[in-house]
């Protein structure tokens, strides 16, 4: 049963046979009870001092040696009261921070959870957002206006298509049919592009949309202004809702470029 009182303590097998072997023989200094208990003199000084620390012992000091003693059951008992009511003021001072601070809390775990959107401004920050693509490991699927495109940064796409193509990064797109749009349909096969023309008429854009990875970027060509959006919930609702749109905009019978782009992203993964 004394063994069961003191495992309830949290004491190693060492400690246990320290204890013990000081409650029987009485005060006694480290070396006596480094030499019953075999064990080496260093070892068995810190254990004890550790015992003290856990207020189940007390040392003293006689002439030049110190001497280890076993607590007395009443002052056990009164250290682990006053443990316990330090222990109740802290989880109530605790409880008292948080009730008064903790939104704080929730504040900053959903500002992590939340989607992340950078913003990016004028011709030099429209080829960071295309650039940030060019990481993309699942493909391409964009909405995209060629003559809005090239009408600002045609050289800047002249290079970023051939760029992307030997990434071996495939694309699908959806366009307004235009004379521009037809020009770029006839590169798709060099370009690793599957695309669809819409008619204009009825279907005019003139910001892209690109989803990639765990992303979204839109790029207003008149504002001159780039959006990439970090989020997988919301650029896996954009690629559903874009294969829903190519599927529409297949009906219209102008598609062309690479078959395989479904082979291909799942050879990326």
């Amino acid at each position: 049963m004394l063994s069961n009182l003191l495992k309830s303590f949290r004491l190693t097998s060492k400690e246990i046979k320290i204890f013990l072997k000081v409650l029987e023989l009485g005060s006694q200094p480290a070396s006596n009870i480094s030499r019953v208990c075999e064990m080496p003199r260093n070892t068995v000084r810190s254990i004890l001092d550790g015992l003290v620390k856990k207020g189940l012992m007390v040392k003293t000091r006689r002439a030049n040696t110190q001497y280890y003693a076993t607590e007395k059951k009443e002052n056990i008992i009164r250290a682990l009261k006053h443990k316990k009511l330090r222990y109740e003021e802290e989880i109530e001072n605790q409880i008292d921070l948080l009730e008064s601070y903790g939104d704080e809390l929730s504040v900053r775990h959903w500002a992590k959870s939340r989607p992340k959107i950078t913003f990016y401004e004028g011709t030099a920050g429209l080829e960071k957002v295309y650039e940030d693509t060019l990481t993309a490991k699942n493909g391409l699927k964009s909405w995209a206006s060629y003559d809005a495109l090239l009408d600002v940064m045609p050289e800047y796409f002249e290079n970023y298509f051939k760029r992307r193509a030997k990434k071996g990064i495939p694309m699908r797109s959806i366009h307004p049919d235009s004379p521009a749009s037809r020009a770029g349909q006839k590169r798709d096969d060099q370009e690793l592009r599957h695309s669809a023309l819409v008619p204009m008429d009825k279907f005019n854009w003139s910001p892209e949309i690109q989803v990639y990875n765990n992303k979204i970027n839109i790029t207003s060509w008149q504002e001159k202004l780039g959006i990439i959006i970090e989020s997988e919930e919301i650029a896996d609702a954009f690629r559903t809702i874009f294969d829903l749109s190519f599927e529409a905009a297949e009906a219209y019978g102008k598609t062309g470029g690479i078959k395989n782009y479904d082979e291909l992203i799942k050879g990326d993964k």
